[in-house]
Protein backbone atom coordinates (compact mmCIF):
# COMPACT_ATOMS: atom_id res chain seq x y z
CA UNK A 1 0.00 0.00 0.00
CA UNK A 2 1.68 3.56 -1.19
CA UNK A 3 1.52 6.20 1.08
CA UNK A 4 2.16 9.29 -0.34
CA UNK A 5 3.45 12.66 1.33
CA UNK A 6 1.47 16.04 1.34
CA UNK A 7 3.81 17.26 -1.42
CA UNK A 8 2.64 14.18 -4.22
CA UNK A 9 -0.94 14.79 -2.57
CA UNK A 10 -1.06 17.93 -3.06
CA UNK A 11 -0.14 17.33 -6.56
CA UNK A 12 -2.81 15.11 -6.85
CA UNK A 13 -5.06 17.37 -5.65
CA UNK A 14 -4.39 19.84 -8.22
CA UNK A 15 -4.82 17.05 -10.89
CA UNK A 16 -8.19 15.94 -9.93
CA UNK A 17 -9.65 19.90 -9.48
CA UNK A 18 -8.30 20.74 -13.28
CA UNK A 19 -9.95 17.31 -14.30
CA UNK A 20 -12.99 17.95 -12.97
CA UNK A 21 -13.57 21.72 -13.95
CA UNK A 22 -12.93 20.28 -17.26
CA UNK A 23 -9.69 21.61 -17.94
CA UNK A 24 -6.98 19.22 -17.64
CA UNK A 25 -8.43 15.82 -18.14
CA UNK A 26 -5.49 13.75 -16.98
CA UNK A 27 -4.15 10.49 -16.13
CA UNK A 28 -1.30 10.01 -13.47
CA UNK A 29 0.96 7.50 -13.72
CA UNK A 30 3.95 7.22 -10.27
CA UNK A 31 6.86 4.98 -10.14
CA UNK A 32 10.00 4.61 -7.76
CA UNK A 33 10.43 8.39 -7.49
CA UNK A 34 8.82 10.02 -9.97
CA UNK A 35 4.98 11.36 -11.28
CA UNK A 36 4.04 11.35 -14.41
CA UNK A 37 0.67 13.30 -15.75
CA UNK A 38 -0.39 12.94 -19.41
CA UNK A 39 -4.10 15.07 -20.44
CA UNK A 40 -6.49 12.86 -21.98
CA UNK A 41 -5.20 15.16 -25.26
CA UNK A 42 -2.11 13.77 -24.75
CA UNK A 43 -0.77 17.87 -25.32
CA UNK A 44 0.57 18.21 -22.02
CA UNK A 45 2.72 15.61 -20.56
CA UNK A 46 4.55 16.72 -16.93
CA UNK A 47 6.95 14.97 -14.70
CA UNK A 48 7.42 15.37 -10.75
CA UNK A 49 10.39 14.07 -9.03
CA UNK A 50 9.95 13.24 -5.15
CA UNK A 51 12.53 14.89 -2.72
CA UNK A 52 15.24 13.12 -1.12
CA UNK A 53 12.87 13.17 1.85
CA UNK A 54 10.23 10.95 0.64
CA UNK A 55 9.44 8.05 0.38
CA UNK A 56 10.29 6.28 -3.27
CA UNK A 57 6.53 4.43 -4.46
CA UNK A 58 6.51 1.04 -3.40
CA UNK A 59 5.03 -0.08 -6.36
CA UNK A 60 4.36 1.08 -10.10
CA UNK A 61 0.69 2.64 -10.04
CA UNK A 62 -1.39 4.26 -12.65
CA UNK A 63 -5.37 5.86 -12.09
CA UNK A 64 -7.28 8.42 -13.63
CA UNK A 65 -7.16 11.87 -11.93
CA UNK A 66 -10.97 12.01 -11.25
CA UNK A 67 -10.54 8.20 -9.65
CA UNK A 68 -7.95 9.71 -6.77
CA UNK A 69 -9.71 9.25 -3.87
CA UNK A 70 -7.27 8.58 -0.95
CA UNK A 71 -3.57 8.74 -0.19
CA UNK A 72 -3.24 5.33 0.35
CA UNK A 73 -3.49 3.03 -2.55
CA UNK A 74 -2.51 0.27 -3.97
CA UNK A 75 -2.64 -1.87 -7.30
CA UNK A 76 -4.55 -5.30 -7.34
CA UNK A 77 -5.86 -7.72 -9.52
CA UNK A 78 -5.46 -4.85 -12.44
CA UNK A 79 -7.37 -2.52 -10.47
CA UNK A 80 -6.31 0.43 -8.62
CA UNK A 81 -7.63 0.22 -4.65
CA UNK A 82 -7.77 3.55 -2.89
CA UNK A 83 -8.08 3.12 1.16
CA UNK A 84 -9.66 5.41 3.40
CA UNK A 85 -10.10 4.55 7.30
CA UNK A 86 -11.73 7.12 9.41
CA UNK A 87 -14.19 6.92 12.69
CA UNK A 88 -13.57 3.20 13.29
CA UNK A 89 -14.36 1.92 9.34
CA UNK A 90 -12.68 1.15 6.46
CA UNK A 91 -13.58 2.44 3.27
CA UNK A 92 -12.70 1.26 -0.25
CA UNK A 93 -12.79 2.65 -3.63
CA UNK A 94 -11.52 0.19 -6.80
CA UNK A 95 -11.31 1.40 -10.18
CA UNK A 96 -10.10 0.17 -13.41
CA UNK A 97 -6.07 1.39 -14.75
CA UNK A 98 -5.52 2.95 -17.50
CA UNK A 99 -4.01 0.78 -20.72
CA UNK A 100 -0.18 2.03 -20.66
CA UNK A 101 2.01 0.85 -17.42
CA UNK A 102 3.90 3.64 -15.57
CA UNK A 103 7.16 1.96 -16.76
CA UNK A 104 6.25 2.77 -20.76
CA UNK A 105 5.27 6.16 -19.76
CA UNK A 106 8.30 6.87 -18.39
CA UNK A 107 9.60 5.36 -21.40
CA UNK A 108 8.32 7.33 -23.79
CA UNK A 109 9.04 10.90 -21.17
CA UNK A 110 12.57 9.95 -22.13
CA UNK A 111 12.32 10.13 -25.86
CA UNK A 112 11.73 13.77 -25.82
CA UNK A 113 14.66 15.79 -25.26
CA UNK A 114 15.06 19.02 -24.16
CA UNK A 115 14.90 22.41 -25.82
CA UNK A 116 17.35 24.42 -23.95
CA UNK A 117 17.08 27.86 -26.60
CA UNK A 118 14.90 30.82 -26.23
CA UNK A 119 14.23 30.42 -22.31
CA UNK A 120 11.36 32.75 -21.38
CA UNK A 121 10.43 33.16 -17.40
CA UNK A 122 6.97 34.00 -17.07
CA UNK A 123 4.88 34.06 -13.57
CA UNK A 124 0.97 32.88 -13.13
CA UNK A 125 0.46 37.18 -13.36
CA UNK A 126 0.17 36.59 -17.15
CA UNK A 127 -3.17 34.83 -16.75
CA UNK A 128 -5.71 37.39 -16.07
CA UNK A 129 -4.67 39.15 -18.98
CA UNK A 130 -5.44 36.41 -21.33
CA UNK A 131 -8.97 35.67 -22.94
CA UNK A 132 -9.88 32.02 -21.87
CA UNK A 133 -12.43 31.92 -24.04
CA UNK A 134 -10.38 31.74 -27.34
CA UNK A 135 -8.81 28.59 -28.31
CA UNK A 136 -5.19 29.40 -28.74
CA UNK A 137 -2.26 31.15 -27.49
CA UNK A 138 0.02 32.50 -30.80
CA UNK A 139 3.67 32.96 -29.24
CA UNK A 140 6.72 34.70 -31.13
CA UNK A 141 10.06 36.38 -30.76
CA UNK A 142 10.71 39.29 -32.89
CA UNK A 143 13.76 41.30 -32.21
CA UNK A 144 14.41 39.73 -29.09
CA UNK A 145 11.10 40.24 -27.61
CA UNK A 146 8.47 37.85 -26.86
CA UNK A 147 5.14 38.46 -27.92
CA UNK A 148 1.48 36.42 -26.92
CA UNK A 149 -1.27 36.50 -29.34
CA UNK A 150 -4.70 35.64 -29.24
CA UNK A 151 -7.07 36.06 -32.11
CA UNK A 152 -10.64 36.05 -32.68
CA UNK A 153 -11.24 34.58 -35.89
CA UNK A 154 -15.29 35.13 -35.81
CA UNK A 155 -14.77 38.91 -34.96
CA UNK A 156 -11.62 39.69 -35.98
CA UNK A 157 -10.40 40.90 -33.18
CA UNK A 158 -6.52 40.68 -32.18
CA UNK A 159 -5.18 40.89 -28.36
CA UNK A 160 -1.13 41.21 -27.93
CA UNK A 161 0.04 40.92 -24.79
CA UNK A 162 3.98 41.88 -24.63
CA UNK A 163 6.29 43.01 -21.83
CA UNK A 164 6.09 46.63 -20.49
CA UNK A 165 9.49 48.60 -20.97
CA UNK A 166 11.87 48.48 -18.25
CA UNK A 167 9.59 46.48 -15.76
CA UNK A 168 10.81 43.06 -16.30
CA UNK A 169 8.44 40.06 -16.60
CA UNK A 170 5.06 39.76 -15.16
CA UNK A 171 6.63 39.21 -11.37
CA UNK A 172 9.98 37.95 -12.90
CA UNK A 173 13.29 39.28 -13.15
CA UNK A 174 15.66 38.56 -15.71
CA UNK A 175 12.90 37.57 -17.56
CA UNK A 176 14.25 35.92 -21.30
CA UNK A 177 17.01 34.53 -23.04
CA UNK A 178 15.84 34.52 -26.18
CA UNK A 179 18.65 33.28 -28.83
CA UNK A 180 16.81 33.89 -32.40
CA UNK A 181 13.08 34.73 -33.30
CA UNK A 182 10.93 32.30 -33.41
CA UNK A 183 7.50 31.29 -34.30
CA UNK A 184 4.61 31.66 -34.37
CA UNK A 185 4.03 28.88 -32.26
CA UNK A 186 0.67 27.66 -30.96
CA UNK A 187 -0.32 26.68 -27.25
CA UNK A 188 -4.01 25.78 -26.18
CA UNK A 189 -4.99 28.20 -23.88
CA UNK A 190 -6.23 25.76 -21.85
CA UNK A 191 -3.48 24.07 -21.89
CA UNK A 192 -0.87 26.85 -21.23
CA UNK A 193 -3.12 27.89 -18.18
CA UNK A 194 -3.24 24.90 -16.74
CA UNK A 195 0.43 24.39 -15.97
CA UNK A 196 0.29 27.32 -13.91
CA UNK A 197 -2.08 25.23 -11.35
CA UNK A 198 0.88 23.46 -10.53
CA UNK A 199 3.69 25.99 -10.15
CA UNK A 200 2.90 30.01 -9.79
CA UNK A 201 6.50 30.77 -11.99
CA UNK A 202 7.48 28.90 -14.77
CA UNK A 203 10.29 28.43 -17.29
CA UNK A 204 9.46 27.67 -20.64
CA UNK A 205 11.78 27.03 -23.99
CA UNK A 206 10.77 27.05 -27.36
CA UNK A 207 12.52 25.75 -30.29
CA UNK A 208 13.83 27.30 -33.23
CA UNK A 209 11.67 28.01 -36.01
CA UNK A 210 10.88 24.54 -38.23
CA UNK A 211 13.12 22.48 -35.44
CA UNK A 212 10.19 21.17 -33.04
CA UNK A 213 7.10 20.23 -32.32
CA UNK A 214 6.96 20.90 -28.81
CA UNK A 215 7.74 23.31 -26.36
CA UNK A 216 9.86 22.45 -22.58
CA UNK A 217 8.34 23.47 -19.47
CA UNK A 218 9.88 23.50 -16.08
CA UNK A 219 9.57 24.72 -12.22
CA UNK A 220 11.64 27.83 -11.55
CA UNK A 221 11.61 26.76 -8.15
CA UNK A 222 13.77 23.35 -8.16
CA UNK A 223 12.52 21.70 -5.11
CA UNK A 224 9.35 21.69 -6.82
CA UNK A 225 10.73 19.82 -9.29
CA UNK A 226 8.69 19.44 -12.30
CA UNK A 227 8.92 19.57 -15.82
CA UNK A 228 7.62 18.28 -18.92
CA UNK A 229 6.50 18.97 -22.95
CA UNK A 230 3.62 20.98 -24.17
CA UNK A 231 2.47 20.27 -27.62
CA UNK A 232 2.68 23.21 -29.82
CA UNK A 233 0.08 23.53 -33.03
CA UNK A 234 -1.00 26.04 -35.54
CA UNK A 235 -4.98 27.03 -35.40
CA UNK A 236 -6.73 24.04 -36.94
CA UNK A 237 -4.87 21.17 -35.16
CA UNK A 238 -5.09 19.38 -32.31
CA UNK A 239 -2.50 17.89 -30.68
CA UNK A 240 -1.54 13.94 -29.11
CA UNK A 241 2.24 14.23 -27.35
CA UNK A 242 2.15 10.21 -27.28
CA UNK A 243 1.00 9.42 -30.61
CA UNK A 244 3.02 6.35 -31.95
CA UNK A 245 3.18 3.94 -34.18
CA UNK A 246 5.57 0.76 -35.29
CA UNK A 247 8.97 1.62 -35.43
CA UNK A 248 9.70 0.42 -38.99
CA UNK A 249 7.21 3.47 -40.28
CA UNK A 250 8.60 7.03 -40.89
CA UNK A 251 7.05 9.15 -38.68
CA UNK A 252 4.81 11.15 -40.42
CA UNK A 253 4.93 15.15 -40.79
CA UNK A 254 2.77 17.65 -38.64
CA UNK A 255 -0.24 18.34 -41.45
CA UNK A 256 -2.91 20.62 -41.22
CA UNK A 257 -6.21 19.92 -41.35
CA UNK A 258 -9.10 22.42 -42.13
CA UNK A 259 -12.03 23.01 -39.82
CA UNK A 260 -10.78 20.38 -37.17
CA UNK A 261 -8.38 21.68 -33.77
CA UNK A 262 -5.40 19.13 -34.36
CA UNK A 263 -2.00 19.32 -33.35
CA UNK A 264 0.77 16.54 -33.33
CA UNK A 265 3.98 15.99 -31.65
CA UNK A 266 5.82 12.53 -31.50
CA UNK A 267 8.55 11.28 -29.77
CA UNK A 268 12.13 10.85 -31.53
CA UNK A 269 11.96 7.14 -31.24
CA UNK A 270 8.46 5.34 -31.56
CA UNK A 271 7.68 1.91 -30.50
CA UNK A 272 5.31 -0.33 -31.04
CA UNK A 273 1.70 0.50 -30.08
CA UNK A 274 -0.52 3.59 -29.52
CA UNK A 275 -0.36 4.56 -26.05
CA UNK A 276 -3.84 5.10 -24.75
CA UNK A 277 -4.75 7.77 -21.70
CA UNK A 278 -8.40 7.72 -22.07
Amino acid sequence: MSQVSNRVEEIFAHAVAMDQAGRLRSTIYVIDREVYIINQDNTVFLRFKLRESEKPFEEPVSFRANDYDSRAFREEGGKIVFETEANGFIRTKTCGTPDADPEEIRDMFKKFKPVKVNKVKLSRDILPLLEEGLSHIEIRAEEGEIKFVQRNIYSGAVIEISRAVDTGALGVDNPDELEEDFGPLGLRTGDFSALFAFNDNLVFTFPPEGQGDYCCVRSRDPKMAMDGVVACCVYDELGQISEVSDGRKEQKKRGSQQGSDKQTVKGKEQVRKRVRTK
